[in-house]
């Protein structure tokens, strides 16, 4: 908890006492791996904050999973379009490893907002950073080639590859197992 108490912090740029506040109505829960946190149809209405463990959203188009994002250690997950509209969530979350997650409902989150200034700062913060994480995603997708998005991918967090099966790192960048392969291959050959 400590970790996540000091991301929060040099995240948001609280003192430890407003960090204390907002986790005051966090609930921990320990999920395994492959079990789902929110699920495909589920109306969203709640927010967790991992402290331990590796999470992805993925979407199901015909039977193929298509991977949207991968979240990790202190790191905030949710399905926030459900969330957001109160309609039915059209993809799951669901764990890559045993993940311990601490979850807050819409209802408390509101509470504490209603009540601090600081958690509304916070949410527009959050906002503004999912904005330009999805901003960034898609300009990826449009604009850098495979192995450019895999370096990005891996340059972010140097353990994903590791930690990652290569057919879900494939549909994160969409593309083939096999390119992954080959990427992998040139990196290590130093071609990249």
């Amino acid at each position: 908890m400590n970790n996540i108490k000091d991301s929060i912090r040099r995240l948001f740029n609280l003192s430890e006492e407003e960090v204390n506040i907002f986790l005051s109505e966090f609930t921990k829960k320990e999920i395994k791996k492959n079990e789902i946190f929110i699920a495909e149809g589920e109306i969203c209405n709640k927010v967790g904050l991992i402290e331990n463990g590796l999470m992805m959203c993925v979407y199901n188009k015909n039977g193929t999973e298509i991977i949207e994002e991968f979240a990790f250690e202190n790191s905030f997950i949710t399905n926030y379009y459900s969330y957001l509209t109160c309609k039915p969530s059209e993809k799951e979350i669901r764990c890559i490893e045993d993940t311990i997650v601490h979850v807050i409902t819409r209802q408390a989150l509101d509470k504490l907002g209603n009540e601090y200034q600081f958690i509304r700062d916070m949410a527009r913060q959050m906002n503004e950073k999912l904005f330009l994480r999805n901003h960034d995603r898609v300009k990826s997708l449009l604009l850098d080639s495979p192995p450019e998005r895999y370096l990005q991918l891996v340059s972010q967090r140097k353990d994903l590859a590791q930690r990652i099966p290569q057919y879900l790192i494939a549909s994160y960048l969409g593309v083939t197992p096999e390119t992954i392969s080959r990427i992998r291959n040139k990196i290590s050959t130093g071609q990249y």
